[in-house]
């Protein structure tokens, strides 16, 4: 397929989010709530600070506000129509921000808790990977974390052969060691990976946790107390 251009998938996200949202079918999802859920699993808390990369219309973006009432979160997007309705929507809920980019040149005073690709990577070639991390490299700070969901590449790939017509302008497989080589370089480390179902019967999404790739300052072992509960928890599950 011609690579499409920068105006061209705006545009084709301008038209796609406006198309959902006449239809009511932008909504809170199960998709929207697993990634609320695998976040607070990956440390999200009330004062968290949340970059979500590929909002679209916002409403992620609004759901995670909810769980962070003393964090912030920003919401950037490649369609400034659809930032534009984020905004209005939106507009009454403090702990939220929308930003028009394709975070190639996406500057912040700050640093963030959480830099998150909700399905959005996939729909960004992967020649502008390595720029995009390189810019995120100087949005964290040391205990900061990459997290991305994504489809599964397998499934992506069935999809190009059998229903080509449910996929958007750029829908790529990429897996996990593709990733990696745009990720590593920028000083990250992937510290966890899950394979999970939530459409199909075969697992059909992948998550992702990065951290900042810095030494340990210090190592700590576990109380002994703390050890044998753990030995006879693991003893336990043995049984069933």
């Amino acid at each position: 397929m011609k690579e499409a251009s920068y105006e061209q998938v705006a545009g084709y996200y301008d038209d796609l989010w406006a198309k959902l949202e006449k239809e009511s079918m932008a909504g809170i999802n199960s998709r929207h709530r697993i990634i609320v859920k695998k976040l607070k699993e990956a440390g999200l808390v009330k004062h968290s600070t949340v970059l979500e990369i590929g909002c679209g219309i916002g409403t992620l973006s609004s759901f995670i506000a909810g769980h962070i009432p003393k964090g912030k979160i920003t919401g950037v997007d490649i369609s400034p129509a659809s930032v534009e309705f984020a905004k209005k929507k939106y507009s009454g809920i403090r702990n939220l921000e929308f930003l028009v980019s394709d975070m190639t040149d996406f500057q912040h005073a700050g640093k963030y808790d959480f830099i998150l690709f909700p399905d959005v990577l996939e729909h960004i070639p992967v020649e502008g990977h390595e720029n995009i991390f390189k810019t995120i490299k100087s949005l964290v700070h040391r205990d900061s974390k990459v997290v991305i969901n994504l489809p599964n590449p397998r499934c992506i790939r069935w999809f190009k052969k059998h229903k080509p017509e449910a996929l958007q302008i750029i829908d790529q497989d990429i897996e996990t060691d593709i990733m990696i080589n745009k990720i590593y370089p920028q000083g990250f480390y992937l510290e966890s990976k899950e394979t999970y179902a939530l459409y199909f019967d075969k697992p059909d999404y992948e998550w992702f946790v990065f951290r900042t790739n810095n030494e340990f300052e210090q190592v700590n072992p576990k109380s002994k107390a703390e050890i044998i509960r753990n030995n006879i928890r693991l003893r336990l599950s043995d049984l069933f």
